[in-house]
C-alpha cells in the first residue's frame, strides 16, 4: 500500500466503511511513499488513524498547513482543528482519487446500484441486489441503465439475459411471438429464484410473458439432445 486510494480499497475488502476511516499527519513520513505505517509490506487496514505524508502529492496543498513552525505557533485548540481539517481534506481527495478515470456511464452504473441498494426500485430489490457480488450488482444496474436509455425491448431483454444468466438458453414462441421460455442450468434455489423474478420485472417488456424452466430441459422435437433422460413438460 502507498496511497490513500489503496487504503480506502482495502478497507472496503476488509468491510470496512470510509466513514470510519481517518487520516492523520505522518510525524516520520518518507519522501518516497504516501502512507507512513511502521512496516512497508504492511496489507491490512486496522482502526487507528493512518499517517500519511500529504506532502508526497499534495505539497501545494498542505506545505503551509503543515509547516513546523506554522503548527508550533499554533494554539492547542487550533492544531486540534488543522488534525480535523487533515482528515476532511484527505476523505475528499480519496474520492478524487477512487474515481478518476471512470467515464460518465459508470457513474451512472454506480448511481443505480445505489439506488437499487437504498429502494428506489422497492424492497424487493435490496433484498436481492444486497445480497449478490459487487461484480453482479454492478452488472445488475449496467443492464437497467441500458433499458433506461434504450427502452424496454426483446433485444434489450435478451442482452440481460445473456449477461446476467450465461448458462440459460432464451426461447421465442414461433406461434404467439410474445411468449418466451427460459432455460436455465441450474437447481432451484430460493435465492436465485428471488433474483430470477427481479430480473423479470427490472427487464421483461410488460407485453411478454415467459416460462421458467429449472435445470431439466424441455423436449423439443428434432434436438435429440433434449429429448432423453429428463425431460421437462409442458
Amino acid at each position: 500500500m502507498n496511497f490513500i486510494w489503496d487504503a480506502a480499497i482495502r478497507a472496503k475488502r476488509q468491510g470496512q466503511s470510509k466513514a470510519n476511516m481517518s487520516y492523520t499527519p505522518a510525524d516520520n513520513g518518507s519522501p518516497y511513499y504516501e502512507l507512513a505505517f511502521d512496516y512497508l509490506n504492511r496489507k491490512e487496514i486496522g482502526p487507528e488513524p493512518i499517517p500519511v505524508n500529504a506532502l508526497y502529492r499534495f505539497s501545494a496543498i498542505f506545505q503551509y498547513l503543515l509547516h513546523p513552525d506554522v503548527r508550533y505557533l499554533l494554539e492547542k485548540d487550533k492544531e486540534e482543528f488543522i488534525t480535523k481539517a487533515f482528515d476532511c481534506l484527505l476523505h475528499m481527495l480519496c474520492e478524487v482519487d477512487l474515481h478518476h478515470g471512470i467515464t460518465r456511464q459508470e457513474c451512472y452504473v454506480r448511481k443505480l446500484r445505489q439506488e437499487l441498494l437504498t429502494g428506489v426500485f422497492g424492497k424487493e430489490a435490496v433484498d436481492v441486489v444486497r445480497d449478490l457480488p459487487m461484480e453482479r450488482q454492478l452488472a445488475v444496474a449496467g443492464e437497467l441503465l441500458h433499458t433506461m436509455q434504450c427502452g424496454s425491448s426483446l433485444q434489450g431483454f435478451s442482452r440481460a439475459f445473456r449477461r446476467l444468466f450465461p448458462q440459460g438458453i432464451l426461447y421465442q414462441s414461433r406461434l404467439s411471438p410474445n411468449e418466451l421460455d427460459a432455460y436455465l442450468d441450474e437447481p432451484k434455489r430460493q435465492a436465485r429464484e428471488h433474483e430470477w423474478q427481479l430480473f423479470c420485472r427490472l427487464f421483461l417488456p410488460l407485453d411478454f410473458s415467459i416460462r421458467v424452466f429449472w435445470q431439466v430441459h424441455f423436449g423439443i422435437i428434432g434436438l435429440d439432445g433434449t429429448m432423453k433422460d429428463k425431460i421437462a413438460l409442458f
